[in-house]
């Protein structure tokens, strides 16, 4: 597995990753038309490459504003990606100063290690910029993203009920030190 940087022409396979993931998460849970109307609105290519951009573009007097997305490939080809930043503005939001706004890995490859060394790769790259603490969402009702999160060390810090795709769920804030991540994901 290589880790690197995310480049603009991996917009439609961080896409197609997505998609794999969010129906395997989500179908039973809010069904397979909100799962790709999401994808769809969420992972548009102009805007994810925009996104992507964005992220290669270090302006060393802007460090709060700096912000990471990296790929996962094997064999070649992109299975995994994540994407952080700064955290969102918001007086609801955890005590933290990042945010991680996307971590998936296709399905035929969860177990293999790819999201832990992702969060990894994240979390010293975060560190490296000066975050100290980071925050996430994801719904209880996705058992195998929550746990996989916990699983780390990342604790629930707030909840909130919404309405998603006609479907009421629970979002769950997690939290955790940046510095305890990098320790959580150190390779042997």
């Amino acid at each position: 597995m290589e880790l690197r940087d995310a480049m603009q022409a991996d917009a439609e396979a961080v896409a197609t990753v997505a998609r794999a993931s969010w129906h395997e998460a989500y179908d039973e849970l809010v069904g397979v038309e909100t799962v790709d109307s999401t994808v769809d609105r969420w992972y548009d290519l102009e805007s994810l490459r925009k996104t992507i951009a964005d992220a290669t573009e270090v302006d060393s007097e802007a460090s709060d504003e700096q912000t990471v997305f990296l790929v996962a490939e094997r064999d070649g080809e992109v299975v995994g990606f994540t994407n952080a930043g700064p955290a969102p503005d918001s007086e609801s939001g955890p005590d933290a100063d990042g945010f991680l706004a996307r971590l998936y890995v296709h399905p035929d490859c969860w177990g293999a290690g790819i999201g832990t060394g992702l969060a990894g790769r994240l979390a010293r790259r975060l560190q490296d910029m000066g975050y100290e603490r980071i925050w996430l969402e994801v719904f209880a009702e996705n058992d195998p993203g929550r746990e996989f999160y916990e699983s780390l060390g990342f604790e629930r810090v707030g909840s909130e009920r919404e309405t998603f795709g006609g479907t009421e769920l629970t979002t769950l804030q997690l939290a955790m030190d940046v510095t305890a991540l990098v320790a959580a994901t150190a390779a042997d």
